[in-house]
């Protein structure tokens, strides 16, 4: 994903950690994969969410990877 076309947040620095980023990151996958998509939270909650965790200082190319197909399925959802 091009840095230009998104913002992504900062307030990740005090909130995750490598360490912890693949359980967040499979959080996401599995709130987004049970439709969390159309949740009470809507597209601004998960954005939020992705954004801030892509902050994370050190993530590995595969976790980036897997944050920007989940920003992907919002993006689809936000044109249906």
């Amino acid at each position: 994903m091009a840095k230009e076309t998104h913002c992504w947040g900062l307030s990740a620095l005090m909130r995750h950690s490598r360490r912890n980023a693949d359980a967040e990151i499979a959080h996401l996958e599995r709130a987004l994969a049970a439709d969390g998509t159309h949740s009470i939270f809507a597209q601004t909650y998960w954005r939020h969410r992705l954004y801030e965790l892509h902050a994370t200082p050190g993530l590995e190319t595969p976790q980036r990877i897997k944050l920007e197909r989940l920003l992907s399925i919002l993006e689809r959802n936000e044109r249906l």
